[in-house]
Parts: structure tokens; C-alpha cells; sequence
């Protein structure tokens, strides 16, 4: 995820001619050529270009090719770390080029130092935390907090702070424009919003080295004392906090067996049933199959990607008792549904699904 600053967009009939266009951006009036450079080229629908490595390449020489006519000086290219990263997307005979102003992508905020095992990204754990219906005021419950980004994003929304605001380095802070006063008065700004972290937030996991990790992030993103980290096995644990949200991103067949896979989502099943009446639990998986061995029924279920992988994050809400009295029990206390038509009788009831094992 970055943001990009467009410079240019031109049709062209050949290579030269590409050559040619790309030349004629100031690219020496952009940024110094002490600053190293990565050219990410794609293309598509091109009778010119058929291979992006080459794509790159040309426009790589085009541009370091003008700083030695200008400046008799030339940027290095580092594709693996760059200062500048230039954007150049080809379609058909046109081409658009721009200047990646994030440099690193956005979704990494600049608190996690590690991730640990299999770690969800920092923008989907926010994303799947609104997404709970978490309320910023209810107890909040990381149990399998692995680098503790689910309670970390948590305490970050509850503080109200600016995503990113510990970040030291952004692509924009290497070009000729970047005003350094301006940027260190608006990072000031929006540190200033935070506020305390009032809800109860915790992090548990049965492995201390990733409970330290967690706290390591935590005190990355000044959130060390904001969060409560404890030593728990998911499995024995009873929360003294009541009705809360918590969230769960627990393994699956990629990182075990899938036997092994299933036994572990019965378990998770039969713990949040058993213990954790009054809660609604978000989990995510990429493992379909396993998730019907939860035995849960989910209030609401969506369609997202954790990374590559085409996953799923239902929401379940726990309750004592059987399905049909929880149904009823709902519907009766909510202060517009006990007005609703038949008709929107008929679609809460397809709608409203339990967290109760079935049967």
C-alpha cells in the first residue's frame, strides 16, 4: 500500500521514443543523485514491451543517463532498499509514470520489529478489529497475541492515534521539496491527539518469548503501559472481564497438519463456548474446512485476503443456553427490532445466528 505522485503520462510507438519521453521528466529537479533508485515497471497489452525486467531497465537508463548529462553525477540502484521508488506502468503505447511517497508500505506503521510466526499485517488487523463491531470501551482480548498486533491496533483506535506517526522515513522525506520543519510540526500534531487507552486490553499468549516480543512492539508504539500482558494458555483461561470482544488468528494448514488443524478448531470451539459466555469473538483462517469444526455458528461472515490467501472472518456471538432462546432473548430486548414488520421478522431470523454449538 503506497501513495504515488504522478510526473508523467505519454504515448509511445518504440523503444526510443519511450526513451526519449522518459528523458524529458526533470528527474534531476525531483531529488539529488546521491539518493539511490528502484524502478518497479509492469506492463500490459504492449507490442513494445513483452518483459518488464527490461522495461525497468530502459527506464532506469533514461534516467540516470540525464543526471550525467545535467549534473555529471548519477544515482545508485539498491532494488532492494531504495531512497526513491519510480513507478513506471505501461498499457498498450502509454505509459504513466510517478514517485512512490510512502517508500516502505504504509501497512507497516513503524512499531513491530519482528512478527514472529506467521504475523497478520498491522492494516488488516485494524481493518478486521472495525469490522468486530468493537465499541473502543469493552474489554478487548488478544489470547493468541503472538506480536501482539491485534491488542497493539486496538490500543492504538482506543488512544486515537494517527497510524504511522512513529514512522521516521517516508519516500517523500529524500525528495529536493521535503520540508523537514513542516513535516516534524505535522508528526507533532497528530502525536498530540492521543489520549489515554481507556478500555481493558490484553494480550496473552503460552509462549513468554512471544509475550516479550509483544511487549517490545507495545513500547515501539508507546502503548507499553496501555496494554496488560499475561501468560495463559487459551485453553484453561477464564477472563474475570465480562461481555467483551476478542480476537483470534490461530494457526492453519499451512503452518500445521490438517488433522492437527482440526482437532485445535474443536478445541477453540468447545473453550470460547465454555468460557467465554457474553463475548463476541472475531476469527480469521484461510482454512475453510477447519473453521466448520469451531461447531459456531456466526453472526456475520466476510470475504478478505490475508495476504495472498483468500480467508474468512466470522464473528460469533457467545452466549449459555440454546440458539433459538438467544434468537428470541434478542430480538424482544432490541429496542427496533421488537417493531419490525413480518417481513423484517423473516430476515432477522436468517440473519441472527448464534454462537452455541449446534445440535
Amino acid at each position: 500500500m503506497s501513495i504515488l505522485k504522478p510526473l508523467g503520462d505519454f504515448r509511445f510507438d518504440t523503444k526510443d521514443d519511450f526513451y526519449g519521453q522518459m528523458r524529458d521528466i526533470a528527474w534531476p529537479e525531483l531529488f539529488p543523485p546521491d539518493k539511490t533508485i528502484s524502478v518497479i515497471a509492469t506492463a500490459h497489452d504492449s507490442t513494445v514491451f513483452n518483459n518488464t525486467m527490461f522495461l525497468a531497465q530502459l527506464s532506469k537508463d533514461a534516467i540516470v543517463d540525464l543526471f550525467n548529462e545535467k549534473l555529471g553525477r548519477r544515482p545508485d540502484v539498491n532494488t532492494a532498499n531504495a531512497d526513491i521508488r519510480i513507478v513506471v506502468n505501461v498499457q498498450s503505447d502509454n505509459c504513466k509514470v510517478s514517485l512512490d511517497s510512502s517508500g516502505e508500505a504504509l501497512f507497516k506503521r513503524g512499531y513491530r520489529r519482528s512478527g514472529g510466526q506467521a504475523p497478520i499485517n498491522e492494516v488488516l488487523a485494524a481493518g478486521l478489529i472495525k469490522l468486530s463491531g468493537w465499541d473502543l470501551k469493552s474489554p478487548f482480548l488478544d489470547p493468541m497475541c503472538g506480536s501482539g498486533t491485534f491488542s497493539i491496533e486496538a490500543a492504538m483506535m482506543s488512544a486515537q492515534m494517527a497510524p504511522g506517526a512513529e514512522r521516521k522515513v517516508f519516500g517523500f522525506s529524500h525528495w529536493h521539496d521535503f520540508d523537514q520543519a513542516l513535516f516534524a510540526e505535522e508528526q507533532e500534531k497528530a502525536k498530540a491527539q492521543k489520549q489515554a487507552v481507556q478500555p481493558v486490553i490484553i494480550a496473552g499468549d503460552l509462549k513468554g518469548q512471544m509475550l516479550d516480543l509483544a511487549r517490545q512492539n507495545a513500547m515501539h508504539a508507546g502503548l507499553l503501559g496501555s496494554i496488560r500482558f499475561q501468560k495463559n494458555d487459551f485453553f484453561s483461561y477464564h477472563p474475570k472481564e465480562k461481555n467483551g470482544w476478542l480476537l483470534l488468528n490461530p494457526p492453519y494448514g499451512q503452518r500445521m497438519n490438517q488433522q492437527d488443524v482440526r482437532a485445535l478448531y474443536i478445541h477453540i470451539g468447545d473453550a470460547l463456548k465454555n468460557r467465554f459466555s457474553g463475548y463476541k469473538a472475531g476469527i480469521i483462517s484461510a482454512d475453510l474446512d477447519s473453521m466448520k469444526h469451531l461447531g459456531l455458528r456466526p453472526s456475520y461472515r466476510y470475504s478478505v485476503y490475508n495476504g495472498p490467501l483468500k480467508a474468512t472472518f466470522n464473528i460469533y456471538e457467545l452466549f449459555e443456553g440454546k440458539r433459538k432462546e438467544f434468537v428470541t432473548q434478542k430480538k424482544t430486548n432490541h429496542p427496533i427490532r421488537g417493531k419490525n414488520t413480518k417481513r423484517d421478522e423473516r430476515f432477522n431470523e436468517k440473519k441472527s445466528f448464534g454462537g452455541n454449538r449446534r445440535g
